[in-house]
């Protein structure tokens, strides 16, 4: 039996090495707070995978995972603390006891996915095996990557409130920040568009699913 499900596997990238056995708790943290049901395995110390069974929040937990890299450096500001991340998006054989030695079409997609990562500049690839859905995918990688780029740590900080579906106002009050500094960072940043892309995501999930 298989079904579509989705496989994020990832490493962190230039942190400091007392920070990543912290840090990597932060991940785990990170996943289970908002993806009750993933599992999560972490080996080599830096490098991590996650099976997730809601394909839809895959693109958001990205985002998510590299945020709480990013906040993780606050007293180093010459840190670029990152996660590296494949997103796979396909079928998977059942059950999954164990991440190191499950298959499936989502494990094949992310590791070779994330082989690909390792020879270039970029943070995140989202792979299926739809040809026109995948073109889609590509664009959203590419223009988050471009978007994180120039990504300031106060932004991250906003950024990870709104993640976790908070409103500008929600995020000003935990922050103690006036909305006007919020929305500030929350123009500069690119908020609008990365919402676009959450979406965007979403509806290729469900042609996805419609199409299975």
């Amino acid at each position: 039996m298989s079904k579509l499900r989705t496989v994020i596997t990832a490493d962190i990238v230039n942190s400091a090495s007392a920070r990543i056995e912290v840090l990597a708790e932060k991940l785990e943290q990170t996943v289970l707070r908002s993806q009750p049901l993933a599992r999560v395995f972490f080996y080599r110390g830096d490098s991590f995978q996650i099976y997730l069974p809601d394909p839809q929040a895959a693109y958001r937990l990205a985002l998510q995972l590299r945020i709480t890299a990013i906040l993780i450096e606050k007293d180093r500001l010459d840190a670029h603390t990152d996660v590296r991340l494949s997103i796979g998006i396909g079928a998977v054989e059942h059950p999954v006891t164990q991440l190191a030695t499950a298959q499936g079409e989502a494990f094949l997609l992310s590791g070779r996915g994330f082989d690909e990562l390792a020879n270039t500049e970029r943070r995140l690839s989202i792979h299926c095996s739809h040809i026109p859905i995948q073109i889609g995918f590509q664009t959203i990688s590419l223009f988050t990557d471009y978007l994180f780029q120039s990504l300031t740590f106060k932004q991250a900080e906003v950024l990870a409130h709104l993640l976790n579906q908070l409103t500008q106002l929600e995020t000003a009050k935990q922050l103690n920040k006036s909305q006007s500094t919020i929305n500030k960072h929350v123009q500069s940043m690119g908020w609008k568009q990365l919402h676009e892309l959450m979406h965007l995501y979403e509806k290729s999930i469900q042609w996805i699913n419609d199409h299975e």
